[in-house]
């Protein structure tokens, strides 16, 4: 039986001053509160900037840092793919025309065994998670299905010894080959990314023995909104219509006697494939609050820094949507919101599933 470790959306975070290397520990409120990003060392009391490229590790008694105990524990990964991992990652043709169109030869073919044989990464449940959350802001897969792979690895592993920091030395980027060539099969890194400070691996495909798979969101955790939350989001609609209504009228009697520009600007918007129209600042400022709003009812106890970054991926209906859009974004909200605010759950239905052998 695997090793779970204890799930926490509400981690705090360990940063390096620059000027004299001290780790210093600061609160997500704090990392979410700081206009400038600046704090001062505990130690030799100057001020630097904290973020991701002085992030350290946040557990220096994580039980990953055991060779012995790092193949029993439970690792997790998020992806596009059911069935991951493949036996093999070609570049797509859209990838080779793009690489081709911007690289010379030798370039492309450096890039493309790069790309083609990179390394495997698993991590916690969080990392998985905020992985799943940056893929769908950072790669426009808001509205791809998400898988989440819970990982085994095999016995007799050459595992690297200690971990290595992301931000100095190649692990992220790392490839399959690259691993072979330094006879190791694992290697751990700290995460600068995804549940930032974490211990991640870079793997080689063999290291996996098998995984277990679920499709995400889980049905099961998909629970129905109350009667207070659909009218307040009603109520949060029925503000933006009145917004834009009053905009409409606003902007038709702007052209009863039109500029030049303003009849330039009504083409543009008229013609096909032209602009969209300007929608009126008050109702994206009214979908903001209808998100905090549900953030406040779904996400509670998440910190501030994943409750922004989970707002940022799931993005929040346009003025021009109607209710049946606010309904189903909503939806979607609650289902992937569960998996940060009842993970036992999520573990407990992952574990049930079937092992699928990954060979070598």
């Amino acid at each position: 039986m695997l090793i779970e470790r204890r799930v926490d959306f509400t981690h705090g975070y360990r940063m390096r001053c620059e000027n004299c290397g001290a780790g210093n520990w600061l609160s997500a409120d704090e990392y979410a509160g700081s206009p400038d990003a600046m704090m001062v060392c505990s130690e030799c009391k100057e001020d630097f900037q904290f973020g991701r490229r002085v992030i350290e590790l946040r557990d220096p008694d994580d039980a990953a840092l055991g060779d012995s105990v790092l193949p029993q524990l439970a690792w997790y990964h998020t992806t596009t793919h059911p069935e991951w991992p493949p036996a093999s990652k070609p570049l797509s043709d859209q990838e080779i025309r793009h690489y081709r169109a911007g690289l010379p030869p030798e370039e492309f073919e450096r890039r493309r065994q790069v790309d083609e044989n990179q390394a495997l990464h698993i991590g916690t449940y969080e990392a998985a998670l905020e992985s799943m959350l940056r893929r769908m802001t950072e790669q426009d897969d808001r509205q791809s299905a998400f898988y989440l792979h819970r990982v085994r690895l095999g016995h007799g592993l050459q595992i690297e010894p200690g971990y290595r920091d992301e931000n100095k030395v190649p692990a992220a980027k790392i490839t399959s080959t690259t691993l072979a060539d330094e006879g190791v099969d694992v290697i751990r890194y700290v995460n600068a990314y995804e549940s930032m400070g974490s211990i991640s691996l870079a793997v080689v495909r063999g290291a996996i023995e098998s995984t277990q798979m679920i499709a995400l969101p889980l049905p099961g955790l998909v629970t129905k909104p109350s009667n207070l939350t659909t009218e307040q989001i009603q109520t949060f609609r029925a503000d933006v219509r009145s917004i834009r209504s009053k905009h409409a009228i606003g902007a038709a009697d702007s052209l009863k006697s039109p500029t030049p520009l303003d009849r330039l600007r009504q083409r543009a918007y008229e013609r096909p494939g032209g602009p969209p129209l300007l929608e009126p600042n008050e109702a994206y400022k009214v979908l903001r609050d209808m998100a905090d709003f549900v953030a406040d009812q779904y996400l509670d106890g998440v910190s501030p820094v994943i409750r922004d970054d989970f707002l940022h991926a799931l993005h929040r209906p346009e003025p021009a949507d109607g209710g049946e859009v606010d309904l189903a974004w909503l939806s979607k909200f609650i289902g992937l919101a569960a998996l940060l605010t009842r993970p036992d759950e999520v573990q407990k239905l992952l574990s049930a599933r079937p092992w699928r052998a990954v060979t070598a």
